[in-house]
């Protein structure tokens, strides 16, 4: 993508407020901790806040390392969330669709982005900004309570997951945990994701719940059959395919 095209404004539709935008806020519910613990009322209000905007197919709406002032909720349309390598390649970290909530967190901590997400149609997009987001927690501190519980029922599901962990196999296991790594911290290089954090033998077997010997014996398969390289603590994902298809083995 040329950096003209990221530059190009997006086009506000026809109305600023979103009176009579069509949101499923249901949805939003299964997509979205803020939307997740509003009332109906609540979250109408924090529709009212936003703006509907459309941006054309092959728009890059937000690089990695841009500041995250904004969330958006995908109205119509695909987009697709990546990571791109210095020279031009590209990994999908995953594809999204309507209902679907980009830059949550942004809303509160305004810390830049960990992707990069581009248009694959023309997409429709309801924008809310922190700096109208923020004063409406300050006159409405019940909804900043009830985010507060949101994110923490958020911590305490990703607990679970981690605990769920424990009835899959070694390599189901180790692969959703080197899978979650490259979605965080992965890198495009010229060989693969690499994960931008270094980790043991020892501390991977701590996130997995194994010894570090069963560590190194699942990393000498997976390294032999191309499927990553491990080398000091460093890890680059070779081929991601065959280890989401590994996540899904649940065979102990």
């Amino acid at each position: 993508m040329s950096q003209n095209q990221h530059q190009v404004e997006p086009r506000l539709l026809n109305n600023p407020t979103v009176k009579h935008v069509d949101v499923d806020i249901e949805k939003l519910r299964n997509h979205s901790v803020l939307f997740s613990v509003l009332s109906d009322a609540d979250a109408q209000a924090i529709i009212q806040l936003g703006r509907v905007l459309h941006h054309p197919a092959k728009h890059i709406v937000f690089q990695f390392g841009e500041a995250g002032d904004h969330l958006l909720i995908l109205l119509a349309g695909r987009v697709k969330v990546s990571l791109t390598s210095a020279d031009g390649k590209e990994a999908i970290l995953s594809i999204l669709e309507p209902g679907d909530v980009m830059g949550e967190m942004a809303l509160l901590d305004g810390d830049t982005r960990s992707a990069t997400v581009t248009t694959m149609d023309a997409c429709n997009f309801l924008v809310l900004w922190q700096r109208d987001f923020l004063p409406f927690l300050e006159k409405n501190p019940h909804v900043a309570l009830k985010l507060l519980a949101g994110l923490s029922k958020r911590l305490r599901a990703t607990n679970d997951l981690v605990g769920n962990l424990s009835f899959l196999n070694l390599p189901a296991r180790l692969a959703r945990i080197l899978i979650n790594l490259g979605q965080q911290y992965g890198k495009v290089t010229d060989t693969g994701i690499a994960i931008g954090i270094k980790l043991s033998q020892e501390e991977l077997g701590n996130l997995v719940g194994v010894s570090r010997e069963s560590v190194n014996r699942q990393i000498r398969l997976w390294v032999d059959a191309d499927v990553l390289d491990y080398n000091h603590g460093t890890i680059i994902l070779k081929n991601s395919d065959a280890l989401f298809r590994e996540s899904l083995n649940s065979e102990r």
